[in-house]
């Protein structure tokens, strides 16, 4: 009986339970999110219009996941399954449906993790060059839009490549025609199917070393940009000092606030999980050189962990909902009028065609 082995299991199934529900959470809170963020008053600054983008990718990630979770736990049927019997062993067959959902979940969440970045970016160079007007063009509505497209697209062919893996072939020409269900089902095997050279899945699954880097690069990269942003402010501080502010710096302020305050909730969820994701495999590779209990324990440790690394994403979309709220003047009214807290009439709205 082995106790400690025990609580690892608990813990991870315990865990995998809560981030079920924060999952449905998440989703809940972001449609309520995004609902705001549509809306005529918030369309027009640059800063809402990225976090559309993040919160539209947030939105699409964590659904399609938990359809994932709905397919695992059987609470509702796949409709594309297909049993691939009979299949040669040189072949692996793929579900388009399951790919593809794949892919999406793939693509969204490190375009959700840059339009973050670029969003901190654009707020750092704002301050360093406040009257700079390529600054000011970039953060017109249209350009910030093409630049979301931008990274969407670079990271939807940085995902796809390994379609060149695939073949799409007449299911029968790559079956095993000894196989022994092969004479009762072959009138079910007319059909073309996808389908992946069983070499070609281990020169894949190799390439999948590198996610866990691909993820861990932005949480250097975040906190840089909101470092330099701090250094700018203090540098200025002392100008502003002797100013009055007026209700355009207030906002620019809360701005700034609010990125800081996502800055370090994305550290948390995103670093901690790509950071586990290159700890495991290096601590598996020396295990197998050479037994440690020391090394065992850590790695049941993180494997144990990783429902609660998850869950802190969860946590960190949640969260953006409520820093616009408590940071954001003009998000906070427009939310009371979108959901009958407040009528229209006394909301004062200032277009915010700028983020500096």
């Amino acid at each position: 009986y082995n106790m400690e082995t025990d609580i690892h299991k608990d813990i991870y199934r315990i865990s995998q339970k809560i981030n079920i529900f924060l999952q449905f959470l998440t989703i809940s809170t972001n449609i309520f999110h995004l609902i705001v963020l549509l809306q005529k008053e918030l369309r027009s600054g640059a800063i809402y219009i990225l976090m559309t983008g993040i919160c539209f990718c947030d939105v699409i990630n964590f659904l399609l996941d938990f359809y994932n979770v709905g397919i695992e736990r059987v609470w509702w049927s796949n409709p594309f399954s297909f049993i691939a019997t009979c299949l040669d062993f040189k072949y692996m067959y793929v579900s388009p449906f399951h790919y593809s959902i794949q892919q999406i979940i793939r693509i969204t969440r490190p375009t959700a993790t840059w339009l973050a970045i670029l969003m901190a970016l654009i707020r750092t160079l704002s301050v360093m060059f406040p009257m700079s007007n390529w600054i000011q063009n970039i953060t017109k509505s249209r350009n910030v839009v093409f630049m979301i497209f931008g990274v969407f697209g670079f990271w939807t062919v940085f995902y796809s490549w390994s379609l060149v893996l695939h073949r799409v072939v007449w299911y029968p020409d790559v079956l095993n025609k000894e196989c022994f269900y092969y004479n009762r089902d072959k009138q079910s095997y007319q059909r073309y199917a996808l389908v992946m050279d069983k070499t070609r899945f281990t020169f894949l699954f190799s390439s999948e070393s590198l996610e866990p880097i691909v993820r861990f690069i932005p949480t250097i990269c975040y906190p840089i940009l909101t470092i330099a942003l701090i250094f700018q402010l203090r540098s200025i501080k002392k100008k502003r000092e002797n100013v009055q502010k007026n209700s355009l710096s207030d906002r620019s302020d809360k701005t700034t606030k609010l990125i800081l305050a996502m800055t370090v909730c994305f550290m948390l969820s995103e670093g901690l999980c790509g950071l586990d994701g290159i700890i495991i495999p290096i601590l598996n590779k020396k295990i197998q050189k050479k037994y440690s209990e020391d090394l065992a324990d850590w790695i049941k440790f993180l494997l144990s962990s990783q429902y609660i690394i998850i869950s802190l994403r969860c946590f960190n979309s949640i969260s953006h909902l409520f820093v616009c709220y408590s940071m954001s003047s003009q998000y906070r009214n427009t939310f009371k009028y979108v959901f009958f807290l407040q009528r229209k009439a006394e909301i004062k709205i200032i277009p915010v065609k700028s983020v500096n």
